[in-house]
């Protein structure tokens, strides 16, 4: 269908700039300098049209003079002449244009490849970029279980710890009132002990000595557990060994009570003998004093596992949150 408007003059003008410039005015080349429009039946009618109408036209010029046919020849070649000068420039434009374009087309291609080498760069980064986050979510996952089941053990700790302050209280308990009966027969016994209770204050400032010895051994060790505790390798290790430590304290206990009990019985068989109820008051003096020992041993063992469970429970919560950094980055 032809295009709305197309006249056969426009046909005419066409086909006359194919003429100037010596190629052939087919009806597609006609249809392409009309810029693809108009459809090839309007086009070959308008040309039929237009060569009837010039046939006419020779016609009517073989009657003109030949001084005008021949300088209509003359205006011809000078017209083709021109065309083709015309027709070269333009070609030379082109085969610069082209130059040019072919100069930037290989611009291009080069960086292009250089694009594309970069692109597969970035994708192999990103490939293991997603492979380490992959990984990094799989150590957290596996982090929060050792966590969890840390947390576990911590909370079993503190049950545990909870039973033996109940045990150490009973015991104290115990001992006081076996101190109170002690102390009844030291009343009647005063004179003959002088001597033992003055050995026994000096072993008690000896044992204080002994005992703020230890407690300084005791902040020393625990500024080196508290600064081992930070290293998360060993803290199944250290809360291994807080299980055991608990299970000695325990033994240790059963241990006092039986003790304590067998002072009891000695008292019972004091109070029947007199002479023999100083040997026995002796030997009890000498348990009392193991005992305390035991106690007060047993109360630092139970500071240092108290504050071994704390600085466990700091790390937990500054290991939480290291991994709770690391999730965010990732």
């Amino acid at each position: 269908m032809a295009r709305t408007g197309l006249t056969r003059m426009d046909v005419k003008r066409a086909r006359d700039a194919l003429l100037a410039q010596g190629q052939h005015t087919s009806i597609d080349a006609i249809r392409i300098a009309l810029g693809n429009t108009g459809s090839k039946t309007t086009i070959h009618r308008y040309l039929k049209e237009l060569e009837e109408d010039e046939g006419a036209s020779l016609a009517r010029a073989g009657s003109l003079s030949d001084a005008i046919q021949d300088l209509v020849s003359r205006l011809a070649a000078r017209l083709h002449e021109e065309a083709q000068a015309l027709i070269d420039r333009q070609a030379a434009a082109v085969a610069a244009q082209r130059q040019q374009a072919q100069s930037e087309i290989e611009k291009l291609g080069a960086d292009l490849a250089t694009v594309r080498e970069q692109l597969s760069g970035a994708t192999a980064t990103l490939s293991g970029e997603q492979d380490a986050h992959a990984g990094t979510r799989l150590a957290l996952h596996q982090r929060d279980l050792d966590v969890e089941r840390l947390s576990q053990q911590v909370r079993d700790q503190t049950e545990r710890l909870a039973e033996q302050e109940g045990f150490r209280l009973s015991l104290e308990a115990k001992l006081t009132h076996a101190r109170d009966s002690l102390e009844h027969f030291r009343t009647a016994a005063r004179e003959q002990r002088e001597q033992e209770v003055h050995r026994h204050e000096q072993q008690v400032q000896q044992v204080q000595a002994e005992l703020r010895q230890a407690n300084q051994t005791a902040i020393v060790r625990q500024n080196e557990i508290t600064q081992l505790n930070r290293d998360n390798a060993r803290l199944v290790a250290e809360a291994a060994a807080t299980t055991r430590l608990a299970r000695d304290q325990q033994a240790q206990g059963e241990a006092l009570q039986s003790a304590l009990n067998r002072a009891l019985a000695d008292r019972a068989r004091a109070e029947a003998e007199r002479d023999a109820a100083q040997v026995a008051a002796d030997a009890r003096v000498a348990e009392l004093l193991q005992l305390r020992e035991a106690r007060d041993s047993l109360n630092a063992d139970l500071t240092k596992l108290a504050a071994q469970i704390e600085a466990q429970q700091q790390l937990l919560v500054d290991y939480r949150m290291r991994l709770g950094v690391a999730g965010a980055t990732g």
